[in-house]
C-alpha cells in the first residue's frame, strides 16, 4: 500500500546531509526505512508507523512511501520486562496497541520492530518524564487568522491558548498535539446517476429516468463525527522562562465549519533529545527559511539497525507523559465564511418509486478519522 506525504523541500538536505546552502540535487537513495513510534499515558495515542521511502516526484515535490506491512512490532517495558505486542492497522497504516494499553510517568520504554524479510530495528530506551499539566486552556477567535494559499485569502479561525505553571527546575521541554471532532449530516453523496444502495454509489438503470440532478445526498442514519488531526509541530522549552507562570498559543484551528466544534488538547513533557528531534521536525513542516537558507541538521532519532551500522534509519520512538484539556467551542453565529461549503441536500425522488427511495447511509467505520460513539466533552 502507498501513501503520499509531503514535507517540502527542505526534507531532501535531510537525506543528502549536506551543509552548502545551495539549491539541492535530487540524488535520493530508494529504500530508506522511516519508523516513527509514540508512548504515552493517554489510552488510544501510542502507535507505530513504518515506511519505506520509495521515490522522489520532482513534479509534485512529494515523497511516495510503502507502508511496511506484516511487521512484528513490541513495546518492552525496561523496568518490568512487560512486552506489549502491536496489531496492524492496514487501513490506517500504522501498528497500535490493545486499545486499553497506557504507560506511566517514569517508565522507561523501547520500540522493538522485525520486518517480514527479517530486518530488524530497535530504539534506545526513553524514560517518560514528570509531566507538567495545564492549568487552563481557551480559544480566541479571529476574523483572519491565517493566509490560505488555496483559496488567495485570509481565513478566520480560533487559537488555542494554554496556562502552565513552568517547574522551577531548567530543563523542561513541551510538545503539544490535537484532534478534533465535528459531527456530520450528510454521510454519503453519489454522483452522474449513481444512488446509494448495498453499501457503496451504483447506477440506477431505470431507462425512463430523466431530469437526474447531478448529485444525490443521503443523511447519517445515525450519531457521525468527523475527526481531524493537528499537522504541525508545536513545541517550547522553558529556557529563558524557567519557573514561570506562562501562557502560550499551542494550536490554529481554521473555520471549515461553522457547526460546533471539541477539540482534545494534549500537553507532553519529552526529553531534551525529542525535542531537538521535533524542533528539526518543525523547521521541516514549517519550511520558512527557503530555498537558500541554511539547512537543519539531518532528522536522525533513536532507532538503529542492530545487525548492520551502516544503515540510515530515519525517525524517532519517544515515550512521553502528558496532561489533557477538551475545549467545545459554538460557532454558529460566526459572520465570515467558512472554508467548507456544505452540499445543498438533494433527497431521491420521482422516478424512483417511493418504497425504493434511500434517504440515509451509515456513519462508516470506526476508525482514527470518523467515529459514532460520542466524544467525552461534546455535551
Amino acid at each position: 500500500m502507498k501513501s503520499r506525504i509531503v514535507f517540502g523541500v527542505s526534507l531532501i538536505f535531510l537525506f543528502l546531509g549536506c551543509t552548502n546552502p545551495t539549491t539541492p540535487e535530487f540524488d535520493i537513495k530508494d529504500g530508506l526505512m522511516s519508523v516513527e513510534a509514540f508512548v504515552s499515558n493517554f489510552q488510544g495515542s501510542s502507535y507505530a508507523k513504518i515506511y519505506r521511502l520509495n521515490e522522489f516526484n520532482v513534479g509534485v515535490n512529494s515523497y511516495v512511501n510503502v507502508f511496511e506491512s506484516n511487521a512484528e512490532v513490541t513495546f518492552i517495558n525496561i523496568d518490568t520486562n512487560e512486552t506489549i505486542s502491536l496489531e496492524e492497522d492496514e487501513v490506517n497504516e500504522r501498528y497500535l496497541p490493545p486499545f486499553d494499553f497506557v504507560a506511566a510517568e517514569g517508565d522507561t520504554w523501547q520500540l522493538n520492530v522485525k520486518l517480514e524479510d527479517g530486518t530488524e530495528y530497535i530504539s534506545t530506551p526513553e524514560t517518560m518524564a514528570e509531566l507538567v499539566g495545564i492549568s487552563d486552556a481557551k480559544a480566541v477567535y479571529e476574523s483572519e487568522l491565517e493566509y490560505v494559499a488555496s483559496k488567495d485569502k485570509f481565513a478566520p479561525g480560533h487559537t488555542i491558548f494554554v496556562d502552565i505553571n513552568d517547574p522551577p527546575e531548567k530543563g523542561n521541554f513541551y510538545y503539544w498535539s490535537y484532534r478534533t471532532f465535528e459531527k456530520k449530516e450528510i454521510c454519503e453523496m453519489c454522483f452522474e446517476a449513481m444512488n446509494f444502495r448495498d453499501g457503496k454509489c451504483t447506477l440506477y438503470t431505470d431507462p425512463q429516468r430523466v431530469d437526474i440532478p447531478p448529485y444525490f445526498t443521503y443523511y447519517c442514519e445515525s450519531d457521525c463525527w468527523q475527526i481531524r488531526y493537528d499537522t504541525r509541530v508545536n513545541i517550547f522549552a522553558d529556557d529563558f522562562v524557567n519557573g514561570n507562570s506562562l501562557q502560550l498559543p499551542v494550536a490554529t484551528l481554521l473555520l471549515y465549519k461553522k457547526n460546533k466544534i471539541l477539540v482534545e488538547l494534549q500537553q507532553y513533557s519529552i526529553s531534551p533529545a525529542a525535542y531537538k528531534y521535533f524542533a528539526v521536525l518543525k523547521d521541516i513542516v514549517d519550511d520558512n527559511n527557503g530555498l537558500n537558507a541554511p539547512p537543519p541538521a539531518p532528522l536522525f532519532g533513536n532507532i538503529i539497525n542492530p545487525n548492520d551500522d551502516q544503515e540510515v534509519v530515519l525517525g524517532r520512538f519517544t515515550a512521553a507523559a502528558g496532561s489533557e484539556k477538551r475545549l467545545l467551542i459554538e460557532r454558529s453565529a460566526i459572520k465570515e465564511d467558512a472554508l467548507e461549503i456544505s452540499p445543498v441536500p438533494r433527497k431521491e425522488s420521482s422516478p424512483i418509486p417511493e418504497d425504493q427511495r434511500v434517504y440515509v447511509a451509515p456513519c462508516g467505520s470506526e476508525s482514527r478519522y470518523l467515529t459514532y460513539i460520542e466524544p467525552e466533552g461534546w455535551n
